[in-house]
């Protein structure tokens, strides 16, 4: 038997899913263990079809039992909101897991040992089974058993399940840091993680959709992007050279580009910058880069990314919105858009203290959009000594770079970068003179040595994810929307 057959037997009797198939033919094999041409020798245990199946795993949750037919029986694994009440015999609690909460009633044998439900605390968590009840329009547990699986042993201020936004002033900053582990559990902290895992989801299926190959770029890099007073060092690796925490994936996605030709990123960058409320250290970048395109297109591209991904994630970000009372603005593409010169002559017009060749501030960002009319705008054609050096030059001023920043009104500033790269070895050597890099050949060599391999014309552009949420949601600073922030000047806790 070949190999293709020996393949194509193994698909058949196993099925796509990779479960065993049962057909007329295998029936008998998988009752008796036994064939024709003793290919099998043992029988096949008949298990579960689908995750659904496996009994052990928790099914039910409190948005599935609250939403079913009254008089349900249901069994919730939970945990317990807040301390007990107890009134007139009957023992009230109010649980919650990761979809909702439901008050449940226990009383007599229910309760087991009553002594011990009545001195529970917040987030300790119990087993209940009950019947499903609706008294005034709520819907309750009546239980039947409740049995205690975990008592907590300590009280935590703020209250971790606390519903309001004021948990997330800055009074309460440093508690939800130093305990995100616990604060996880919060109602506004989950409803933004559940939106960032479906964005996350969203935006790889766009990426599928669009025939981008999602490339895997490592971590640990000798080349840097930006600056090394932004990077971060990794100190007893090697001693030949020095390594860095990626600042950004472009140059491994250049290499991938000219693989593949369409390529994504959607993983971890490290820069030690800026402490404000749209930096991390550690935040998610997206980064795409194709074989082909110049400015205006990958702009356009950009511009459709974003409406589709706002337009994918409505629902959910409606959630949120309600939560933190924000408001949802709607995107009206295409974005204008403006040189950098002019976006500096307008300032100076309007008595900023601005010149050429500086950087655009967030007060200048603010003011800049809003004379848009609150809407987004791209800034195109930034000065050679604002941006990194695999950029390409404006053919009619190469003092210029082909590269545009799309700015996100009402203070949320600088959302993603986009640029035609460098594929030339004589322009790249330049750029790498003027920034003092050009000796720098153990970071730089095989960057260089792309360009001699048939590197053609290609565009990329990259997008902060957590700034994307922070825009897309309408919360005030980018640590709301990671599980785990790492903050500048913040020690890594937990």
């Amino acid at each position: 038997m070949s190999a293709s057959q020996v393949a194509q037997h193994i698909l058949e009797f196993m099925g796509r899913d990779g479960a065993p198939y049962i057909n007329e033919e295998n029936a008998e094999i998988r009752h008796t263990g036994k064939c024709t041409n003793n290919v099998v020798e043992q029988p096949v245990e008949v298990g579960p079809h689908s995750f659904g199946d496996i009994a052990g795993f928790k099914h039910v949750f409190i948005k599935d039992a609250v939403s079913g037919r009254r008089e349900r029986v249901v069994d919730l694994l939970c945990w317990l909101k807040s301390r007990p009440r107890n009134h007139g015999g009957l023992i009230f609690l109010d649980v919650v897991d990761s979809t909702g909460s439901v008050q449940v009633i226990v009383s007599g044998e229910a309760a087991g040992q009553p002594s011990v439900l009545k001195n529970l605390i917040a987030e300790s968590s119990l087993e209940v089974s009950g019947t499903l009840s609706k008294r005034k329009s709520q819907v309750e547990i009546i239980a039947t058993r409740v049995q205690v699986v975990q008592r907590a042993t300590r009280r935590m201020n703020p209250s971790v399940r606390a519903s309001d936004t004021s948990i997330l002033a800055s009074k309460n900053v440093d508690k939800l840091l130093s305990m995100r582990h616990i604060y996880l559990r919060n109602p506004i902290l989950l409803i933004l993680n559940e939106l960032r895992s479906h964005t996350l989801y969203v935006v790889r299926c766009w990426f599928k959709k669009h025939r981008f190959n999602d490339f895997s770029a490592p971590l640990i890099t000798p080349s840097l992007l930006y600056e090394p007073t932004s990077a971060i060092h990794l100190a007893n690796l090697n001693k030949n050279r020095p390594l860095y925490l990626s600042q950004c994936a472009g140059f491994y996605l250049e290499a991938g580009a000219h693989a593949h030709e369409r390529v994504y990123n959607l993983g971890p960058s490290f820069r030690n910058e800026s402490r404000t409320n749209r930096h991390l250290m550690e935040y998610w970048h997206i980064k795409a880069e194709l074989c082909s395109g110049k400015m205006d297109d990958i702009i356009i591209l950009v511009e459709l990314f974003l409406r589709d991904i706002s337009h994918a994630t409505v629902h959910h970000r409606a959630r949120v919105q309600s939560m933190l009372g924000a408001e949802e603005h709607q995107l009206h593409c295409p974005f204008k858009r403006i040189r950098y010169s002019q976006a500096v002559q307008k300032l100076q017009e309007n008595n900023f203290k601005i010149k050429f060749g500086d950087n655009i501030s967030k007060l200048h960002e603010e003011w800049l959009t809003k004379d848009n009319g609150d809407a987004p705008l791209w800034i195109t054609h930034k000065p050679i000594g604002l941006e990194p050096f695999p950029y390409s030059l404006d053919p009619d001023n190469d003092e210029l770079t082909m590269t545009a920043d799309l700015i996100a009104p009402y203070g949320f500033g600088e959302i993603c970068g986009v640029a035609e790269k460098s594929f030339a070895m004589e322009t790249l050597d330049r750029r790498l003179g003027e920034m003092g890099k050009l000796d720098q050949f153990d970071m730089y060599d095989w960057v260089r040595d792309m360009r001699n391999f048939g590197m053609v014309p290609h565009t990329a552009f990259g997008m902060g994810f957590e700034r994307l949420l922070r825009w897309l949601c309408g919360t005030h600073h980018v640590r709301d929307v990671i599980p785990f922030p790492r903050i500048f000047g913040r020690e890594p806790i937990p």
